[in-house]
């Protein structure tokens, strides 16, 4: 898979210049460039499901977690002691968790 540059640079080079390929050239790049978008999409979403696993294989292991969402962010507690700052998602909370710091 081509990195997004690349492909910008191929549909520049193969629409650049008026008449210089047919119809169905450019629909072939451009149906390329689509396939290869839908492609960086699944794997980026597979990247996320990854990451979610992750973090919820960490949350069961705990002895004891208690998750709390307040008016300015999110927060995780371990055994009843809090060690990082408030996070904008649950997400961020729970990566600050794993990391153990702020």
């Amino acid at each position: 898979m081509r990195a997004r540059e690349e492909q910008v640079a191929d549909l520049e080079n193969q629409f650049g210049e008026e008449g210089t390929f047919t119809f169905v050239d450019d629909r072939d790049a451009a149906t390329k460039h689509i396939l290869e978008a839908e492609q960086r999409g699944y794997e980026r979403a597979r990247a996320e499901c990854a990451a979610d696993t992750r973090r919820l294989e960490w949350l069961e292991k705990l002895p004891f977690a208690d998750i709390g969402r307040l008016p300015n962010g999110w927060e995780i507690r371990i055994n009843n002691v809090r060690h990082w700052d408030m996070q904008p998602t649950l997400r961020k909370a729970i990566d600050a968790a794993m990391e153990g710091g702020k």
